[in-house]
C-alpha cells in the first residue's frame, strides 16, 4: 500500500524537479544507471502527504524499506490463557412432557421393563455360542454346503387290492382247527413283541400242507391288529401268489437281481392289512439270487415296516429247496422257524435235517395228519 500511494506522488516531484532543474549535459547510459539507482534508493526515505485519488483520500503514510514477502504474512500467536473467573452453568431445558407423565424406571410396571439377561463376561465364546469356537473350529467345505433332504422311512407297496381271494382249504382249516391254531398265533405275537418278527415256515414234503396253514396263521394274527408280510420263498414251486388269486409279471427274484425296487414287486391288501411278496415263477438259481445284498435290504425293511413277517420256505426234502431254505434263513437272518410235518409218514432223519435249519430258534413241529 505504502508503495502503491508513493508511486503518483514520487512522479509529480520528479516532474516538478526536472522543470525546474537547469538542463544538464548528455549523460551517458551508464551514468543514466548509476543515476536512477541512486533515486530509486532515495525513494524509500520519502514521505508522501496528502494523496488524494479519484475515489478516496488517504492520510500521509510512512513509507518503510522494502521487506520480502514472507515478512508481511502475520504469524499466529498462541491464544492467551483464561483467566479464571466465576460462571454460572446454563439453566437446563424445561421437559417436553408434564411432570406427571414421567415416572422413575423403579416405579414403572414389571411388564413394561424387559428383562435382558446379558451373557456373563467372563464366560467364553465357545460357551455363548453352543460350545463351539469359530475361531478355532476346522470344518471340511463338506459341511458348508447345502443340507441334503431327508430320506423318507415310509414304505408303500406300488400295487393295491381290495382284498387276497383266500382259498377255500384256509376258511376249513380256520372253522375246525382254530382251537389248535390260535396257540400258536398267539406265541408268535409274544415273541414278535420281543423283536423276533421274521418267521420261516417249512414242510417235510411237497403237500405236506406248509402254505395252507401259512396263510391261515397269518389271518389269525391279522385279525389281531398287527401288520403282516407274506414271502414267497418256495423256488421250486413259486405258487403263493397264484393260491391267493393273482398273477404277476415281477416279483422278489427282480429285486434280488437288483432290477426293480421292492415297493415295486409287492402288493397291499386293503382290507386284510397284509402284503405280498411273490414270485412270478420257478428258479433254478435260487442259491445264487440269494447271496446278494437285496436279500438283507429286504428283510430289513419288512421288519422295520411290519409286525410279523412270514416266509414260505416249501419242501425242505428237495435238494435245491433246501438249499434256497438255508440261504434265506442266514440272508434274512431268520428269527424263528415252524417245521410242518406229515405225522404218518415222516420220519426221523427229515426231522434231524430240518431241526438244524433253525437250530435253537425252531418254535416247534405241526402235525398234519390230514396230509
Amino acid at each position: 500500500l505504502a508503495g502503491l500511494h508513493s508511486g503518483p506522488h514520487i512522479r509529480m516531484q520528479q516532474a516538478n524537479a526536472a522543470s525546474q532543474a537547469p538542463m544538464q549535459p548528455q549523460l551517458s547510459d551508464q551514468q543514466i544507471a548509476t543515476q536512477r539507482m541512486s533515486m530509486s534508493a532515495a525513494t524509500s526515505q520519502i514521505v508522501a502527504s496528502n494523496f488524494v485519488t479519484d475515489s478516496m483520500m488517504a492520510s500521509p503514510v510512512e513509507v518503510s524499506p522494502l521487506q520480502t514477502p514472507t515478512s508481511q504474512i502475520p504469524v499466529p500467536q498462541p491464544a492467551p490463557a483464561p483467566t479464571s473467573q466465576n460462571w454460572t452453568p446454563e439453566p437446563m431445558p424445561a421437559p417436553h412432557f408434564p411432570p406427571e407423565a414421567r415416572q422413575p424406571a423403579s416405579q414403572q410396571p414389571a411388564a413394561t421393563q424387559p428383562a435382558v439377561q446379558q451373557p456373563a463376561a467372563s464366560a467364553p465364546m465357545a460357551s455363548r455360542l453352543g460350545g463351539v469356537d469359530p475361531v478355532t473350529e476346522r470344518r471340511p467345505l463338506s459341511s458348508f454346503a447345502a443340507p441334503e433332504p431327508q430320506a423318507t422311512t415310509s414304505f408303500e407297496p406300488m400295487f393295491e387290492v381290495d382284498g387276497f381271494r383266500w382259498p377255500k382249504i384256509t376258511d376249513q382249516v380256520l372253522s375246525e382247527q382254530s382251537e389248535l391254531l390260535i396257540p400258536v398265533a398267539e406265541h408268535l405275537l409274544d415273541i414278535c413283541e420281543q423283536g423276533r418278527s421274521l418267521i420261516g415256515m417249512v414242510g417235510t414234503r411237497p403237500s405236506v400242507g406248509c402254505s395252507t396253514l401259512m396263510l391261515s396263521l397269518a389271518r389269525l394274527v391279522g385279525s389281531a391288529g398287527k401288520s403282516v408280510a407274506l414271502v414267497d420263498a418256495n423256488f421250486t414251486k413259486a405258487s403263493l401268489g397264484s393260491d391267493l388269486g393273482m398273477e404277476f409279471e415281477q416279483g422278489w427274484e427282480h429285486v434280488l437281481t437288483g432290477e426293480l425296487p421292492l415297493a415295486e414287486c409287492a402288493v397291499k391288501s386293503l382290507d386284510d392289512r397284509m402284503t405280498l411278496l411273490p414270485l412270478t415263477a420257478p428258479r433254478d438259481n435260487a442259491h445264487q439270487l440269494l447271496a446278494s445284498i437285496h436279500t438283507s435290504v429286504t428283510a430289513g425293511v419288512l421288519r422295520y415296516h411290519y409286525d410279523v413277517v412270514l416266509f414260505n420256505l416249501g419242501a425242505g426234502d428237495l435238494a435245491p429247496q433246501n438249499y434256497a431254505a438255508h440261504a434265506v434263513v442266514q440272508g434274512c437272518k431268520i428269527d424263528a422257524g415252524i417245521i410242518v410235518a406229515d405225522t404218518q409218514r415222516t420220519g426221523i432223519d427229515p426231522m434231524d435235517s430240518l431241526l438244524s435249519l433253525f437250530g435253537n430258534n425252531c418254535l416247534g413241529v405241526i402235525g398234519n395228519s390230514a396230509a
